[in-house]
């Protein structure tokens, strides 16, 4: 990763100062930093769902097509508790005890499949610092498919892409169990990413965790369900590939939309600090409605949660009004969508990153 200084601009950190300032006189009476009632509430919720519906699956009457659907809904009910729990747990903010949110961090990864310990390091030491950033934020890294930022090279095939990106987005999540992870776990590329962390318990805590999810998405049912390997794989297959379309239409357009900031350094100096450098590059959608932050765990207010990574995220219905209101009265940006709008922005992105007239560098 290539690291980045942020301008030091005194009007744009008087603009955080202030909104920091009005976000925690809004919170003052609060416990902000830790889980409340609403965010254990909401993971137990997600949770219970997630294994009754897996229970389910082992009665003897159960059909094929009652399979599949509970399937599906084990899978999505624990992607949830993924946004619900782990996410905040990864930011150490669903107990005091950075031991405890380590334990909630892996146990509510257990049906995603993802590494909970190499997402958060990548996600905390890359994403969080340099959205956007080729070369220093992860999450924009090229992949051989799709041109999502006009840092990446154009070739021919991206003029369809905003066609096919569907159905690359509904192995993203396979991706990255069986190649992402393993490329993380194993490259030198990355060893900035795991500096501090033992390498030993690194890969002790990645065959855990691997054997765990494994053992339960597609080991336990097959010994102990009475269809055919060959129907059991399938269902996981496309169980996944639906959890993942969900996954993405939840997060994809949060940073990736028509009007967002892909930063080129001049040299190693970002244009912006780094708060506005936040509001220049993620998009919130419907974080006023409470539905939106019930199934995406706060991750529809994206613009508070990168501003104020350390608040539980079910704070975040609270201090919205504030930073939309904030960023008018400096005149910072602010971009706030329905979802159908988001998706609908992404998409319009995706068309112009296709075109040629759209690119910083070009392969033949």
């Amino acid at each position: 990763m290539k690291a980045k200084y942020f301008n030091k601009s005194n009007e744009e950190q008087l603009f955080f100062s202030s909104l920091k300032e009005k976000v925690y006189e809004k919170l003052n009476d609060k416990n902000v930093s830790y889980g409340d009632s609403r965010f254990w509430f909401k993971g137990l919720f997600w949770t219970m769902v997630c294994y009754f519906s897996y229970s389910l699956l082992f009665l003897d009457t159960i059909s094929k097509m009652n399979f599949w659907v509970l399937y599906v809904i084990f899978q999505l009910s624990g992607l949830l508790i993924g946004f619900s729990f782990g996410h905040d747990a990864s930011h150490n903010t669903a107990f005091k005890n950075k031991k405890a949110n380590s334990v909630l961090h892996f146990f509510s990864f257990l049906t995603v499949g993802i590494d909970p310990l190499l997402w958060g390091l990548r996600h905390i030491r890359s994403h969080h610092l340099y959205a956007n950033v080729e070369g220093s934020d992860i999450d924009i890294d090229k992949n051989p498919f799709l041109r999502l930022s006009p840092t990446h090279h154009w070739k021919p095939k991206h003029k369809y892409q905003a066609y096919y990106a569907p159905f690359v987005y509904m192995f993203t999540l396979l991706h990255s169990v069986f190649m992402s992870d393993w490329v993380y776990l194993l490259s030198n590329e990355y060893h900035w990413m795991k500096r501090g962390v033992s390498k030993a318990g690194l890969y002790f805590r990645f065959i855990l965790y691997k054997t765990f999810y494994f053992s339960l998405v597609l080991v336990i049912p097959l010994l102990y369900t009475n269809f055919s390997w060959g129907f059991i794989i399938v269902t996981y297959l496309t169980a996944s590939a639906f959890t993942s379309l969900v996954f993405i239409i939840m997060l994809v357009g949060t940073h990736f939309f028509d009007g967002a900031d892909y930063p080129q350094p001049e040299g190693e100096f970002l244009e912006h600090t780094w708060a506005v450098h936040q509001l220049h590059t993620s998009c919130d959608w419907d974080a006023n409605k409470g539905w939106a932050r019930f199934l995406s765990g706060g991750s529809n207010c994206h613009a508070a949660h990168h501003l104020f990574p350390n608040i539980c995220h079910t704070n975040y219905s609270e201090i919205n009004a504030i930073i939309e209101k904030t960023t008018k009265e400096y005149k910072q940006p602010y971009h706030h969508k329905t979802l159908l709008e988001m998706m609908f922005s992404h998409f319009i992105h995706l068309h112009k990153m296709g075109k040629p007239n759209h690119d910083v560098l070009r392969d033949s």
